[in-house]
């Protein structure tokens, strides 16, 4: 027999809350308080400076949304327990045991140990002394020596067989044949149509009263295909694992009430449930408890291991059968643990979450119509709080990994807060225990099954049942084609991951994909660009500020330069001087200086040596014979012109020292003449004392005008535009006197 210290207490009454369990809620409700005096103390918005507002908008959505969900779970769930489902146990207690339909226990037990064995059978047999007629008990064992202890119990308990009716068969080929062949049996039999047929572990003990609180609701709802009770658990072995069963069966627990309340549920216990004898009975449902198996895009076609339970519930899903939690029933799960607590809590996950996600997308694919939108919702939702289960943990690493201390600890004090509050709302009048190693429990639980689903779901076809004689059944096949599938596996697994990363570092405003993006994108077009080379004047013997002909150099300076580079000729600060006009005969080409009033160009002379100071436009070339048509007579002096383009003029003073004199008309030229010019900028240039026009363009495209200033004198402060196309000016001024275009 197992130890006292794991022998539950065979009632469904909650037990009074005892003065160490108390001490737990108190200790529970320290933490929680502890949290939010953590969140009142640094409740500043300069702790969250490494999120951006998008980011916190986000995760305050995404927050929203999730303890929305968890906030409607748990009204559903106490309006289920003190509203519908009171109701409908009033209507239940009403029914005479005589009228209770007759039932049948399908057992199939494998190896277990002689103790579990005992108080299983035990359980049964009082059970059945409760009800008017005897139930049939059909058990399906490893052998011939399990099958004698089995009928050595039941013996002890009834000797003269009043209240059992006994069917013992032999496994071949594991729990799920096992289980069909029973179906397959009692359907030879002559039974009752009323007959409803328990489908049982041979590891769940009946508490006092479950066949008495469930068989009644067989007769109140004819469309109910099956029901399903609450669990606590008896373990022997770990007290560690004990506590992870409580806090696990108490959110299974909530989570059945809220589904109830819309007809369904999402899981059919393989511990104890009841089926309708129509939907057990019919040939295919044995034949899919046995042979149940999926069509994977990447593994192909491959049969469940375990699961038998999802198999079931999955039936009545498709054949649009109703399906009830009854929680004030209970049935005992009873667990051995051996070895490493960890090791055997992450093969409970991989097969639960595996049994789970084998089952999920083909319940979706039914459709709303036949789930129910709660149910199909709720389906949805296993996929997507998959990837939300680690937002939190994912912002908690990056601020510590960002040296955010506040802010993780910040974080830290919800994460402490929120569990502790949901704890206290999923443990509400349980007979369960809520302790403070529940808070830990969750956290890791809620994190390490979002990992283990991660990786499941890509690996669909990988399963191991331990508790099974370590059964294990994969897709993978060999050789090439082995390497095929794993290797697209780890290739999906690792996008989905690489993903969710980027997702969560764009919420916390590390990455902004769409600016990053469009930058790299700019990057690419800058790399592609030819290099502009720059250029000091003062390199080139022009030198501020001397009184010295500085025209020369500059013309020299500008025709020796390769017209196929893009080239700046960076202005020194300072005057320089100009005795003679500068003409711009070449393409890709800047001037800049160092800003208005601080590089200068003063021009000293007047109509006798030029007509403008700076003149941008092709120099003529001769035409080539082929350019000219056969028709036309070719002239050795025909020429042709090709505009230029890519010029600008920037940041500077252009300045015309006039003598004070009557021939003052002699130093009437214009100070910049555009002509026959593509893709012009001028910007940033002050234009004084010009002494005719200011500006010309002719025969141009595309040119700009950015923050020029014109401030001429003898009336001439016009800006001349023939012949021009697309001319664009910003922040333009010329003294209030208006642009005109002729």
């Amino acid at each position: 027999m197992a130890p006292a210290s794991t022998m539950a207490p065979a009632s469904t009454v909650a037990p009074a809350k005892t003065v160490t369990a108390r001490l737990n809620l108190f200790a529970l409700q320290a933490i929680a308080l502890l949290g939010l005096s953590v969140l009142y103390t640094l409740q500043n918005y300069d702790h969250f400076a490494f999120w951006n507002l998008f980011g916190l908008i986000s995760l305050g959505i995404i927050g929203c949304w999730r303890w929305g969900l968890f906030s409607l779970r748990i009204v559903r769930s106490r309006f289920y327990i003190r509203s519908t489902f009171r109701r409908w146990r009033k209507q239940a207690d009403a029914i005479a045991v005589e009228q209770l339909p007759p039932i049948c226990l399908l057992v199939p037990t494998y190896k277990e140990q002689a103790w579990i064995t005992e108080r299983v059978f035990q359980a049964i047999v009082r059970e059945a002394k409760t009800l008017s007629q005897p139930i049939w008990l059909l058990v399906n064992s490893s052998g011939d020596e399990e099958n004698a202890l089995i009928r050595q119990v039941l013996e002890a308990e009834d000797p003269e067989w009043k209240s059992i009716q006994l069917i013992q068969m032999i496994q071949k080929d594991g729990k799920r044949k096992a289980m069909a062949d029973g179906l397959r049996e009692l359907a030879k039999l002559d039974l009752p149509h009323d007959l409803v047929i328990a489908l049982m572990d041979g590891d769940s003990e009946l508490a006092p009263g479950t066949l008495r609180q469930c068989l009644p609701f067989f007769r109140l709802f004819p469309r109910m295909g099956a029901l399903t009770t609450d669990e606590l658990p008896i373990v022997q072995g770990s007290d560690l694992f004990l506590e992870w069963f409580h806090l696990r069966f108490a959110q299974r627990h909530y989570q059945m009430c809220s589904d109830s309340l819309s007809g369904k549920v999402m899981c059919l216990t393989g511990r104890f449930s009841l089926f309708r004898n129509e939907a057990a009975l019919h040939p295919t449902f044995a034949d899919q408890l046995e042979n149940d198996n999926l069509t994977d895009w990447l593994w192909g076609k491959f049969k469940f291991l375990s699961g038998d339970d999802k198999s079931t519930w999955f039936w009545l899903l498709r054949h649009g059968y109703d399906m009830l939690y009854i929680p004030d029933a209970i049935v005992y799960s009873i667990e051995t643990v051996s070895g490493s607590v960890v090791d055997r809590a992450y093969a409970n996950m991989r097969r639960w979450y595996g049994n789970m996600l084998r089952n999920n997308g083909r319940a979706i694919a039914l459709g709303p119509k036949v789930t129910g939108w709660f149910t199909w919702y709720s389906l949805f939702d296993q996929r997507i709080s998959i990837w939300t289960s680690l937002i939190t943990p994912g912002f908690l690493m990056v601020a510590l990994c960002q040296g955010e201390w506040r802010t993780a600890l910040i974080i830290i004090a919800w994460v402490v807060l929120s569990r502790s509050v949901m704890l206290m709302m999923i443990f509400h009048k349980r007979q369960s225990d809520l302790k403070p190693i529940h808070l830990g429990l969750l956290l890791v639980t809620q994190w390490s099954s979002s990992l283990v689903k991660i990786w499941t779901q890509m690996n669909l076809a990988k399963q191991k049942w331990a508790n099974r004689g370590n059964q294990t059944i994969d897709a993978e096949g060999k050789g090439k084609k082995r390497i095929a599938k794993v290797g697209t596996s780890r290739f999906l697994l690792m996008a989905q991951i690489f993903s969710f990363v980027v997702f969560l570092l764009w919420l916390t405003g590390v990455l902004n994909p769409a600016w990053d993006l469009q930058g790299f994108v700019l990057n690419q077009q800058f790399a592609v660009q030819p290099k502009i080379e720059q250029v000091e004047a003062v390199d080139y013997g022009i030198v501020p500020s001397d009184g010295q002909d500085d025209a020369v150099a500059l013309q020299t300076l500008i025709d020796r330069l390769s017209p196929n580079q893009l080239v700046q000729i960076n202005l020194p600060i300072g005057e320089v001087d100009l005795f003679q006009p500068v003409k711009i005969h070449r393409s890709n080409l800047s001037l800049k200086g160092y800003g208005i009033g601080r590089t200068i160009l003063l021009a000293h002379f007047g109509q006798s040596v030029g007509n403008a100071v700076l003149q941008m436009s092709p120099s003529s070339q001769p035409v080539h014979p082929l350019q000219i048509s056969t028709a036309a007579t070719i002239s050795p002096a025909a020429t042709v012109s090709t505009p230029l383009s890519n010029l600008e003029l920037s940041s500077f003073t252009l300045r015309h020292l006039q003598p004070d004199t009557p021939v003052t008309a002699n130093y009437a030229i214009d100070s910049v003449v555009l002509r026959d010019v593509n893709r012009v900028l001028v910007r940033n240039l002050q234009v004084e004392q010009s002494g005719r026009y200011p500006l010309v363009l002719e025969k141009t495209r595309d040119v700009t005008l950015e923050y020029v200033a014109v401030e001429g004198r003898s009336g001439h402060r016009d800006i001349i535009m023939t012949d021009t196309i697309n001319t664009q000016t910003v922040g333009l001024t010329t003294l209030s006197v208006p642009v005109s275009k002729s």
